[in-house]
Protein backbone atom coordinates (compact mmCIF):
# COMPACT_ATOMS: atom_id res chain seq x y z
CA UNK A 1 0.00 0.00 0.00
CA UNK A 2 1.23 3.41 -1.15
CA UNK A 3 2.17 5.83 1.71
CA UNK A 4 -1.06 7.55 2.71
CA UNK A 5 0.43 10.82 2.32
CA UNK A 6 1.64 10.81 -1.33
CA UNK A 7 -1.70 9.24 -2.11
CA UNK A 8 -3.78 12.11 -0.29
CA UNK A 9 -1.42 14.56 -2.51
CA UNK A 10 -1.63 12.64 -5.90
CA UNK A 11 -5.59 12.90 -5.56
CA UNK A 12 -6.96 16.27 -7.71
CA UNK A 13 -9.32 17.66 -5.08
CA UNK A 14 -10.51 20.28 -7.11
CA UNK A 15 -12.24 17.74 -9.18
CA UNK A 16 -13.78 16.24 -6.56
CA UNK A 17 -17.20 16.26 -5.86
CA UNK A 18 -18.73 12.89 -4.46
CA UNK A 19 -16.94 10.09 -2.18
CA UNK A 20 -18.09 6.74 -2.14
CA UNK A 21 -16.69 4.67 1.08
CA UNK A 22 -16.31 0.79 1.21
CA UNK A 23 -17.25 -0.42 4.61
CA UNK A 24 -15.68 -3.18 6.31
CA UNK A 25 -12.22 -3.03 7.59
CA UNK A 26 -12.14 0.85 5.60
CA UNK A 27 -13.96 2.37 8.15
CA UNK A 28 -13.99 -0.02 10.90
CA UNK A 29 -12.09 -3.23 11.74
CA UNK A 30 -13.74 -6.31 10.72
CA UNK A 31 -11.59 -8.91 11.90
CA UNK A 32 -13.10 -11.94 13.41
CA UNK A 33 -16.66 -10.88 12.50
CA UNK A 34 -17.81 -12.74 9.72
CA UNK A 35 -15.97 -15.66 12.00
CA UNK A 36 -18.54 -14.78 15.08
CA UNK A 37 -21.54 -14.84 12.94
CA UNK A 38 -20.69 -17.97 11.54
CA UNK A 39 -20.07 -19.68 14.69
CA UNK A 40 -23.14 -18.30 16.11
CA UNK A 41 -25.55 -19.17 12.91
CA UNK A 42 -23.69 -23.06 13.57
CA UNK A 43 -24.50 -23.26 17.27
CA UNK A 44 -28.05 -22.30 16.13
CA UNK A 45 -28.55 -24.51 13.86
CA UNK A 46 -27.24 -27.46 16.23
CA UNK A 47 -29.73 -26.28 18.89
CA UNK A 48 -33.19 -25.96 16.57
CA UNK A 49 -32.47 -29.10 14.09
CA UNK A 50 -30.83 -31.56 16.13
CA UNK A 51 -29.21 -33.93 13.73
CA UNK A 52 -27.75 -30.84 11.70
CA UNK A 53 -24.38 -31.27 13.67
CA UNK A 54 -24.35 -35.02 12.22
CA UNK A 55 -24.11 -33.50 8.77
CA UNK A 56 -22.21 -30.63 9.32
CA UNK A 57 -19.08 -29.31 10.82
CA UNK A 58 -18.44 -25.77 11.17
CA UNK A 59 -15.87 -26.01 7.82
CA UNK A 60 -18.54 -27.82 5.80
CA UNK A 61 -20.72 -25.05 6.06
CA UNK A 62 -18.11 -22.56 5.05
CA UNK A 63 -17.60 -24.56 2.25
CA UNK A 64 -21.25 -25.00 0.80
CA UNK A 65 -20.93 -20.74 1.04
CA UNK A 66 -17.44 -21.11 -1.42
CA UNK A 67 -19.69 -23.50 -3.58
CA UNK A 68 -22.18 -20.85 -4.29
CA UNK A 69 -19.74 -18.68 -5.05
CA UNK A 70 -18.11 -20.51 -6.99
CA UNK A 71 -20.84 -20.56 -9.02
CA UNK A 72 -20.55 -16.74 -10.05
CA UNK A 73 -24.46 -16.36 -10.14
CA UNK A 74 -25.15 -12.49 -10.09
CA UNK A 75 -27.80 -12.64 -7.26
CA UNK A 76 -25.18 -14.99 -5.05
CA UNK A 77 -23.10 -11.41 -5.16
CA UNK A 78 -25.73 -10.08 -2.63
CA UNK A 79 -24.70 -11.21 0.72
CA UNK A 80 -28.12 -11.39 2.27
CA UNK A 81 -29.09 -13.59 -0.45
CA UNK A 82 -25.95 -15.92 -0.20
CA UNK A 83 -26.00 -16.61 3.20
CA UNK A 84 -29.63 -17.35 2.82
CA UNK A 85 -29.02 -19.72 0.17
CA UNK A 86 -26.36 -21.46 2.14
CA UNK A 87 -29.11 -22.19 4.99
CA UNK A 88 -31.54 -23.32 2.84
CA UNK A 89 -29.48 -25.76 1.13
CA UNK A 90 -28.05 -27.22 4.69
CA UNK A 91 -31.60 -27.47 6.01
CA UNK A 92 -32.62 -28.96 2.34
CA UNK A 93 -30.03 -31.70 2.58
CA UNK A 94 -30.89 -32.68 6.52
CA UNK A 95 -34.83 -32.71 6.19
CA UNK A 96 -34.82 -29.47 8.29
CA UNK A 97 -37.14 -27.05 8.61
CA UNK A 98 -37.33 -24.36 6.28
CA UNK A 99 -39.47 -22.24 8.66
CA UNK A 100 -35.54 -22.10 10.51
CA UNK A 101 -33.81 -20.16 7.07
CA UNK A 102 -35.09 -16.48 8.10
CA UNK A 103 -34.32 -17.33 11.99
CA UNK A 104 -31.28 -18.69 11.39
CA UNK A 105 -30.16 -15.91 8.96
CA UNK A 106 -31.45 -13.45 11.52
CA UNK A 107 -28.84 -14.91 14.29
CA UNK A 108 -26.24 -14.44 11.65
CA UNK A 109 -27.12 -10.57 10.49
CA UNK A 110 -27.14 -9.54 14.91
CA UNK A 111 -23.57 -10.66 14.88
CA UNK A 112 -23.01 -8.85 11.57
CA UNK A 113 -23.75 -5.72 12.76
CA UNK A 114 -22.38 -6.05 15.87
CA UNK A 115 -19.32 -3.68 15.34
CA UNK A 116 -17.42 -0.97 17.45
CA UNK A 117 -17.48 2.06 14.83
CA UNK A 118 -14.10 4.12 15.52
CA UNK A 119 -15.12 7.84 16.92
CA UNK A 120 -12.42 8.93 14.62
CA UNK A 121 -14.60 7.47 11.61
CA UNK A 122 -17.27 9.46 12.60
CA UNK A 123 -14.87 12.16 13.08
CA UNK A 124 -13.96 11.76 9.10
CA UNK A 125 -17.65 11.55 7.95
CA UNK A 126 -18.71 14.55 9.80
CA UNK A 127 -15.92 16.28 8.04
CA UNK A 128 -16.37 15.26 4.64
CA UNK A 129 -19.72 15.25 5.04
CA UNK A 130 -19.38 19.44 5.04
CA UNK A 131 -18.04 19.04 1.79
CA UNK A 132 -19.07 16.43 -0.09
CA UNK A 133 -21.71 14.19 -0.77
CA UNK A 134 -20.83 10.60 0.50
CA UNK A 135 -22.01 6.98 -0.42
CA UNK A 136 -21.47 4.01 0.88
CA UNK A 137 -20.56 1.06 -1.74
CA UNK A 138 -20.40 -2.25 -0.56
CA UNK A 139 -19.78 -5.81 -1.09
CA UNK A 140 -21.16 -6.65 1.87
CA UNK A 141 -24.85 -6.46 4.02
CA UNK A 142 -24.12 -4.85 7.32
CA UNK A 143 -26.67 -2.23 8.17
CA UNK A 144 -25.85 1.68 8.36
CA UNK A 145 -28.84 2.12 10.10
CA UNK A 146 -28.42 -0.15 13.09
CA UNK A 147 -24.28 1.03 13.19
CA UNK A 148 -25.65 4.76 13.41
CA UNK A 149 -23.79 5.52 10.37
CA UNK A 150 -26.38 6.07 7.71
CA UNK A 151 -27.19 9.97 8.31
CA UNK A 152 -23.68 10.27 7.06
CA UNK A 153 -24.77 8.39 3.46
CA UNK A 154 -26.95 9.82 0.77
CA UNK A 155 -27.22 5.86 -0.35
CA UNK A 156 -26.13 2.40 0.50
CA UNK A 157 -24.90 0.64 -3.15
CA UNK A 158 -25.21 -3.04 -2.25
CA UNK A 159 -24.00 -5.62 -4.70
CA UNK A 160 -26.29 -8.27 -6.42
CA UNK A 161 -28.72 -5.55 -5.63
CA UNK A 162 -27.67 -2.11 -7.13
CA UNK A 163 -25.13 -3.58 -9.69
CA UNK A 164 -22.58 -6.51 -9.74
CA UNK A 165 -19.77 -6.72 -6.97
CA UNK A 166 -16.71 -5.32 -6.95
CA UNK A 167 -14.29 -4.91 -8.77
CA UNK A 168 -17.02 -4.76 -11.40
CA UNK A 169 -17.35 -0.83 -12.09
CA UNK A 170 -21.41 -1.07 -12.03
CA UNK A 171 -21.98 0.43 -8.40
CA UNK A 172 -19.41 3.61 -9.07
CA UNK A 173 -21.37 4.06 -12.23
CA UNK A 174 -24.20 4.38 -10.84
CA UNK A 175 -23.20 6.89 -8.29
CA UNK A 176 -22.17 8.77 -11.20
CA UNK A 177 -25.10 8.81 -12.72
CA UNK A 178 -27.55 9.36 -9.70
CA UNK A 179 -25.04 12.75 -9.12
CA UNK A 180 -24.70 13.15 -13.07
CA UNK A 181 -20.81 13.96 -12.54
CA UNK A 182 -18.01 12.30 -14.33
CA UNK A 183 -16.00 9.39 -13.20
CA UNK A 184 -12.87 11.76 -12.05
CA UNK A 185 -15.06 13.93 -9.99
CA UNK A 186 -15.90 10.62 -8.28
CA UNK A 187 -12.91 9.38 -5.52
CA UNK A 188 -13.84 5.67 -4.33
CA UNK A 189 -11.73 5.03 -1.03
CA UNK A 190 -11.13 1.37 0.19
CA UNK A 191 -9.08 -1.36 1.99
CA UNK A 192 -8.62 -3.78 -1.00
CA UNK A 193 -6.99 -3.42 -3.95
CA UNK A 194 -8.50 -6.62 -5.67
CA UNK A 195 -11.85 -4.81 -4.87
CA UNK A 196 -12.01 -1.31 -4.50
CA UNK A 197 -8.99 -0.08 -6.11
CA UNK A 198 -9.75 -2.57 -9.01
CA UNK A 199 -13.13 -1.30 -9.29
CA UNK A 200 -12.16 2.49 -9.35
CA UNK A 201 -9.74 1.56 -12.18
CA UNK A 202 -12.28 -0.31 -14.42
CA UNK A 203 -14.77 2.80 -13.35
CA UNK A 204 -12.09 5.36 -14.42
CA UNK A 205 -12.93 7.21 -10.95
CA UNK A 206 -9.69 8.65 -8.41
CA UNK A 207 -9.24 6.31 -5.58
CA UNK A 208 -7.53 6.38 -1.95
CA UNK A 209 -6.19 2.83 -1.17
CA UNK A 210 -6.57 2.84 3.12
CA UNK A 211 -8.08 0.97 5.58
CA UNK A 212 -9.30 1.59 8.93
CA UNK A 213 -6.03 2.12 10.56
CA UNK A 214 -5.19 5.42 8.70
CA UNK A 215 -8.52 7.37 9.22
CA UNK A 216 -6.45 9.63 12.01
CA UNK A 217 -3.77 10.44 8.90
CA UNK A 218 -6.65 11.08 6.29
CA UNK A 219 -8.39 13.53 8.53
CA UNK A 220 -5.51 15.28 9.74
CA UNK A 221 -4.48 15.62 6.52
CA UNK A 222 -8.53 17.33 5.61
CA UNK A 223 -8.03 19.27 8.65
Amino acid sequence: MQDIQEQLRAIDWAKVKVVSFDLDDTLWDNSGVIEKCESELYDFLCRNHTVFSEHYSKEAMHRVSEQLIAQDVPHFENMTTLRKAVIEHMLLETAGDLNLVNQAFGVFYYWRNQIQIPAMTYQLLETLKQRYSLFAVSNGNSNLYWLGLMDYFEKHFIAGIDGRAKPSADMLHKVCELKNITPQELLHIGDSHATDIQSSINADCQHLHIDYRQIEAFKNFLD
